[in-house]
């Protein structure tokens, strides 16, 4: 019998649900004409969904996974070895991640199955991550996730993206998987999701789309081992066995995983009220330092007792904790404790600039296993063919739009084209022609009221944020009488007043980043915070209004005309306005450089504390000047944080709070910590590998770098950066003159010998010896083993003993020499 043990849980919460939520209740008439298997199905996706799939989309975008589903569990061999919680879980259940909700599973199985007949789950796991290898790899891209579908058609997405395709497939083969991911790590600026397969009776993981001869084996599999959390996510009702509970994300509890991938600390913080009674319920966030900001891991509540327990790894923690109008943060290095005790208080400003050091966790992974050398060269190549079979399908691949919209445009075409270029990288891959052709149609009698820019990019542009794009100016149009609609345009502020008279928050039953579309906010009357903004810029746009989110800080705004002119010259000094009291941006503030070369969100950033927490300002789009960089700012707190990030991972940083007034000018000038040369090497155990001589022989690592220190180059000859390291080597050449056998070039062929710039680098400093290799596994495991960027060359990586890896570079750094020569005289 199908879902016989979870049957009568199923109904009732979905009657529960379907009493609660009008739309379910519409949807159950729509359910109950399929058979009783998939309707059941159906009805655990919708007790289990975040209230925006309720809105966002149909029971037909839910029957796929439904129906193939059922089908897995009458026949797939691996469904039968899983308990039912197992199925419905990572299985059923359609939602990985915030991807956009479009028919796949019995798509991607259809494409499967012969692959994997007669393997084992283990062996079919690894074989589908081959088949995704030859459908997507990475490439960076904007935060919003498009959907496996469509990263299957176009070859390409960010790891998020990679790993929601690969997940997809998984359950489409009836093996259960989940996403998994560093919220943000430690050690550097970024963070990485990644594959969790569950193979008879215990969990695995893997890379999406970069597949291996053995699970639990990855390039993350030592970055892993430095974080301080790992995540999942589970989205059912019943709370899950034998899994450490992290808190939860509205709808969905939050597993921490972390001690599957490294060595771990169990920690309780313990929160007390200014009179001393414990501060039951107070929101604490646990955030590390990443971009140059204390970003979250974690968001828990406090017990009775004013307590949290939770699992990390071996670093620092920047603790945040928010109860009414209390307020308490610190740092926790949970090395050296495993109880922080704090005392809320009304917010204060300290004065000045305050150090503070962030440690991130070392190197101590718990998984491994390496392949064979037969398994690896297996494997690179199967990489080899997956790469032709990837390389032509992203040739081929033409989206919709540039099909069915801009080439069937007609008289129309320079519009279309004119919309296609101020959307996103992103929208250009996945923008349905549908959905954009109802915007032009709607939007354009518009046109000539306004200029360019402001047209297509703040009245026609369909995109407002990372919500699904979609056709919303008719329903907007249909839901507001034709007075309504002048008080909108005559007062667009009126339009954030009918919003939050009639659209209800519900944060409760909401996945933070998964948003409702506009047209099923109205629908509801319900919504998240974001969304009723989003909301708010789509009926702006409808009624002819420019409307935006601001980029730097998402306050809503609006352009007014000027009365007194006519049609696009109207606009022509016209500044967007807050929709919300004290966004106006009427204060100003200056940063002046001190000397120093600043980056945001390299080695600085601002935030300005509002209700949640601390909310980062975006200026990376700003330039400094003469010294200088100025911005438009609301008057409140604020917080810049500096931070010196060494080679370690370690960063030794600084911050400074200050408050800025209505309508003042505040200069403040910057400060960076500097760091010795101790403090920037370390000690990195690295894994045998080969180079090659001349004659194509093997030269062990383990050789080259036995002894003193070394300095192995890998040269991109003829490239800049490598152009660069060779004429700073040239023109310190009697510093290196002494250390010449400690160095070694690395190049892929004899014709980079006759490079110019090596050649002349060589005659400077005769003697350095010559290794060949592919620039291909030994760069980029090096490159991620020592925490720097494989994909940029030059790789300078620098040893002090056989294979202990102390210092590492990638690409051009202005005293690249200058540093290593430092380090050889240490």
């Amino acid at each position: 019998m199908f879902l016989e043990k979870n049957k009568s849980r199923i109904e009732a919460e979905f009657a529960k649900r379907a009493a609660e939520v009008p739309a379910v209740k519409e949807a159950e008439k729509e359910i109950d004409t399929f058979r009783p298997e998939v309707a059941l199905a159906l009805k655990f996706l919708y007790t289990a969904m975040p209230l925006s799939d309720v809105g966002n989309y149909g029971v037909s975008s839910f029957l796929d996974y439904a129906e193939h589903g059922v089908f897995l569990w009458e026949n797939s061999p691996y469904v039968k070895n899983m308990t039912e919680e197992m199925f419905l879980n990572y299985i059923l259940y359609h939602r990985i991640n915030t991807e956009e909700i479009l028919p796949c599973r019995s798509i991607f199985y259809e494409d499967l199955k012969e692959r994997i007949q007669g393997k084992n789950m283990a062996e079919a796991a690894i074989e589908i991550n081959y088949w995704c290898a030859e459908k997507a790899t990475y490439h960076t891209t904007d935060a919003r996730t498009i959907a496996p579908i469509n990263i299957y058609r176009c070859g390409n997405g960010r790891c998020g993206e990679e790993s929601t395709f690969t997940i997809s497939a998984l359950r489409s083969a009836g093996i259960p998987a989940r996403q998994v991911y560093a919220p943000f790590w430690s050690h550097c600026d970024d963070n990485h999701a990644w594959v969790e397969v569950w193979c008879d009776g215990k969990w695995y993981f893997t890379g999406a789309c970069e597949p291996e001869p053995i699970l639990n084996k990855g390039w993350f599999t030592n970055a892993s081992s430095r974080a301080m959390m790992v995540h999942s996510r589970w989205f059912d009702k019943i709370q899950p066995e034998d899994e450490n509970i992290n808190g939860r994300e509205a709808g969905a509890l939050v597993l921490n995983q972390l001690r599957r991938y490294a060595d771990v600390k169990e920690i309780t913080i313990r929160v007390k009220k200014p009179d001393g009674t414990p501060a039951a319920g107070a929101r604490i966030v646990l955030e590390v330092y990443n971009y140059s900001q204390f970003l979250p891991i974690a968001n828990m509540v406090t017990d009775e007792n004013g307590e949290i327990h939770a699992t990390t790894g071996k670093g620092s923690l920047h603790v945040t904790v928010l109860l009414d109008d209390l307020y308490g943060e610190g740092m926790m290095d949970t090395r050296k404790t495993d109880v922080m005790e704090l005392t809320l208080d009304t917010f204060k400003i300290t004065e000045g600039w305050q150090n503070f050091d962030s440690i991130a966790p070392i190197d101590t992974p718990v998984n491994t296993d390496q392949p064979t050398e037969e398994q690896k060269e297996e494997r690179d190549r199967r990489l080899a063919e997956a790469l032709k079979i990837r390389t032509a399908k992203v040739e081929a691949f033409i989206p919709d739009w540039k099909v069915d919209f801009v080439d069937k445009a007609g008289e129309n075409r320079e519009v279309c084209e004119k919309l296609m270029e101020v959307l996103t990288d992103k929208d250009r891959i996945d923008a349905k022609p549908a959905v954009l052709k109802s915007h032009v149609e709607a939007a354009l009698q518009l046109k000539a009221a306004y200029p360019e820019k402001i047209y297509y990019s703040y009245v026609l542009n369909p995109r407002i944020f990372n919500e699904v794009m979609t056709d919303y100016r008719g329903t907007v149009e249909a839901a507001f009488t034709e007075d309504e609609k002048t008080a909108f345009r005559q007062e667009p502020k009126k339009i954030w007043s009918w919003i939050e008279a009639n659209i209800a928050l519900c944060p409760e039953a909401e996945q933070e980043s998964v948003y409702f579309v506009p047209a099923a906010s109205l629908a509801m009357r319900k919504s998240s915070e974001l969304s009723r903004k989003i909301l708010f810029v789509a009926i702006a746009r409808t009624f002819g209004i420019p409307a935006r989110l601001n980029p730097m800080d998402g306050a809503m705004e609006y352009l007014m005309p000027d009365p007194a002119k006519q049609g696009a010259d109207a606009y022509a000094d016209s500044r967007f306005q807050a929709v919300i009291e004290g966004k106006a941006k009427e204060s100003h503030l200056v940063f002046t450089d001190a000397g120093m070369a600043w980056t945001y969100g390299q080695n600085w950033s601002v935030a300005r504390l509002e209700k949640k927490g601390y909310f980062t300002l975006e200026l990376e789009e700003l330039s400094w000047e003469n010294g200088k960089l100025g911005v438009e700012v609301d008057p409140g707190v604020y917080r810049i944080i500096t931070g010196n990030r060494l080679p370690n991972g370690n960063v030794f940083g600084k911050s400074l709070t200050f408050r800025v007034e209505k309508g003042e000018e505040k200069t403040v000038e910057m400060n960076f910590r500097d760091a010795k040369l101790k403090d920037m090497l370390e000690n990195i155990s690295i894994l045998p590998f080969n180079l090659l001589d001349k004659d194509g022989n093997k030269v062990p690592a383990a050789d080259v770098t036995r002894g003193d220190r070394k300095i192995l180059f890998w040269l991109e000859v003829s490239k800049e950066p490598t152009e660069h390291i060779l004429n700073e080597l040239m023109e310190r050449k009697e510093a290196f003159e002494n250390y010449k056998e400690n160095l070694l070039f690395i190049i892929k062929k004899d014709e980079d010998l006759k490079d110019p710039t090596l050649s002349r680098c060589r005659e400077a400093l005769p003697g350095i010896p010559v290794l060949y290799d592919t620039f291909t596994e030994n760069v980029n495991t090096l490159g991620r083993r020592m925490y720097v960027d494989p994909e940029k060359l030059p790789l300078i990586l620098v040893t002090d003993g056989e294979l202990n890896g102390i210092y590492a570079t990638s690409g051009y750094n202005v005293g690249t020499a200058d540093m290593l020569l430092r380090i050889l005289e240490m």
